[in-house]
């Protein structure tokens, strides 16, 4: 997503697209939007029609499990059954605009200003509270004014709207989500500290739940709002909500996972993704589709989640099982859509992490035209020579995968960092890995840093761009070289970037009893013990824990 750029091709062709057609038969009885289980949403609205009621209701649910594809189906469905519901078509003009995900695209702002007529011309069916909402849209696509410009209109409409309709929980959210989408993804800077909005953002949030804590928006928003603080533990109990009111919208089921990744809970971030992409296979299946944002990158987003949290809770059968089907699912989409080549990778990423470097080799080259498959091929093919014994072959891969970095242009991005960002994190870790093996220990301290410096750069998202930890290697690499004290200094270092990473947790362990700390060593044991209860890869003395 370039803003997001994932999404940026994706959504030129969804959320507008369904207005007239949809991808896939839908099989027979099955209308737009058959749901149950979507949290209770309900927001009254002028209609006398039960069903348009719901299907409004359904709606508004959809949004806030960002299925703005569905969302607008459903408010569509809504006007269908009562071509009187303003707000009906007040929905369609809203999910038509930017998101948290993605930003706006011209065709969408069209359908969305046809809508927003519509409901204007509505408006006076409506109630008090509804032309509210309805004006405060008009700030946002009425003026032809720079997007930016209008959502700042916007968000100061809906503040008016929330102050104005003080009990009214669906517009303090939705007023929460406007300030969220004048900094999307950028919620907090990279040493911690709150953006311009968050603060409010969150005072909001926690004033909807404190009301009414199962509002699934609010606490979908609340996990966003916070997960990339330094306090992620905030939204465990959203996140637990969320996970225990038994969805059926995949993405607000996968959401707790954004929190558990956070605080160091992977195997229960891997669990809850395949129960995601459970309910958004049932989806996938209710509908006919199977192209689109939705099933194509959130759908996505699950297994590739789910396929990183197992890497890291030493789960390699699921792992692999899981990004194995990410392949298989997005590989004949690549043509069409490229940015789904984001998740080529995994199945690299994951061999190498458990050091299956036969299974690396096996690897076909991708076409050279797929930037970000081809530079982790020629990453992971570096990686397994290497682990072969094979350091000149390494240092092939290593100074082709240098050359491919620095022709990569400078916008191509991998999610929220560039090509460059993160293959060249990528180069150095490779470099200081070829320098080990040759115990050139300052060399590949040298590297390494220079790995983790610009990894300290990243701009934030989960599942992480780089999914192996710079510090558990750095750690790893001082204590096979006799030095437990800098190992200690450097596994702690990551353990605070990853709590409770069992691979960290275990070196950190040896290297107290390096240094005959037995005392602390049998503490972290124990949340080795714990962090790899789970683990089908046992760690022991004198394994690598980390490539």
């Amino acid at each position: 997503m370039k803003r997001l750029s994932l999404a940026v091709l994706f959504l030129a062709t969804s959320v507008a697209f369904a207005q007239h057609q949809h991808t896939g038969p839908k099989p027979p009885g099955a209308t737009v939007a058959d749901y149950a289980g979507l949290g209770n949403v309900h927001h009254p609205v002028s209609t006398q029609n039960a069903e348009a009621q719901k299907r409004f209701d359904e709606g508004l649910a959809l949004l806030y499990g960002f299925n703005h594809e569905e969302a607008a189906a459903a408010f569509k469905k809504a006007a269908e059954l009562d071509p009187n519901l303003a707000m009906a078509y007040w929905g369609i003009a809203l999910v038509n605009g930017m998101n948290y995900n993605a930003p706006e695209f011209p065709n969408a702002l069209n359908i969305a200003r046809e809508n927003l007529k519509k409901a204007q011309s509505l408006a006076a069916k409506a109630s008090p509270a509804e032309r509210a909402y309805i004006a405060a849209l008009e700030k946002r696509y009425g003026a032809d004014l720079p997007a930016d410009q209008r959502e700042k209109a916007y968000s100061e409409a809906m503040r008016k709207v929330m102050e104005d309709h003080i009990d009214d929980l669906d517009a303090a959210t939705l007023y929460a989500e406007t300030l969220m989408n004048l900094s999307p993804w950028q919620l907090w800077t990279k040493d911690g500290k709150p953006g311009p909005n968050t603060e409010r953002v969150i005072a909001i949030l926690e004033s909807v739940l404190r009301r009414n804590p199962d509002h699934i928006g609010a606490n979908h928003y609340y996990i966003h709002a916070v997960e990339a603080s330094n306090s992620p533990e905030r939204a465990l109990m959203a996140a637990n909500r969320l996970r225990d009111l038994k969805l059926s919208a995949g993405h607000l089921v996968h959401m707790p996972a954004h929190v558990y990744i956070r605080t160091g809970d992977y195997r229960q971030a891997a669990d809850i993704n395949i129960v995601a992409a459970d309910v958004d296979r049932a989806y996938i299946s209710r509908t006919g589709k199977t192209a689109g944002l939705y099933p194509l990158f959130y759908y996505s987003h699950n297994i590739h989640f789910q396929a990183l949290a197992d890497a890291f809770a030493g789960r390699y059968e699921r792992a692999k099982k899981a990004a194995d089907l990410l392949v298989k699912h997005v590989a004949p989409a690549i043509k069409d859509l490229p940015p789904v080549e984001l998740f080529m990778p995994t199945p690299t990423y994951v061999s190498v992490r458990f050091a299956k470097w036969d299974d690396v080799l096996k690897e076909p080259e991708p076409d050279k035209a797929h930037i970000i498959h081809h530079a982790a091929w020629q990453w992971g093919q570096g990686m397994a020579r290497l682990g072969k014994g094979d350091v000149k072959a390494a240092e092939k891969h290593l100074a082709a995968l240098e050359a491919e970095v620095a022709k990569a242009p400078a916008d191509s991005m991998v999610d929220k960092n560039s090509v460059k960002t993160v293959f060249g994190l990528a180069a150095h870790y490779l470099t200081a890995k070829i320098a080990e093996s040759k115990k050139d220990i300052a060399g590949a301290a040298k590297h390494y840093q220079m790995a983790a410096d610009i990894h300290d750069t990243f701009n934030y998202i989960e599942p992480p761009e780089w999914p192996f930890p710079v510090y558990e290697a750095i750690g790893n690499m001082y204590l096979a070289n006799g030095k437990p004290a800098e190992a200690e200094k450097a596994f702690r270092a990551d353990i605070k970037r990853n709590p409770r990473n069992g691979r960290s947790l275990f070196g950190l362990v040896r290297s107290l009893k390096a240094q005959n700390n037995e005392a602390a060593a049998r503490l972290v044991e124990m949340e080795f013990k714990e962090a790899w209860k789970d683990s089908d890869t046992p760690l022991a003395e004198g394994a690598i824990a980390n490539r």
